[in-house]
């Protein structure tokens, strides 16, 4: 089961100090709070299918605005 602490992590690794991960929730909204546009959206989506081995599609980015929004689908297909 994937965690906020957990995803925080994989955020932190990734993408540094390019994005404010100070208030980081599951109710962060991934655009607006946490600062991804979609090139690092895209970047995101294939670094969790390789360390969790799920599959986003395209409409999975379109419903996935939070953080709440990335866990629930990872655990969908987990």
């Amino acid at each position: 089961m994937v965690t906020v602490e957990e995803l925080k992590e994989i955020f932190h690794t990734v993408f540094g100090s390019d994005m404010d991960l100070s208030a980081f929730n599951e109710n962060s909204d991934l655009r607006k709070d946490v600062g991804m546009n979609s090139i690092s959206l895209l970047y995101m989506a294939m670094v969790l299918e390789e360390k969790y081995g799920v599959k986003f599609t395209n409409s999975d980015f379109e419903n996935m605005n939070t953080v709440a929004d990335v866990i629930r689908k990872i655990q969908e297909q987990g």
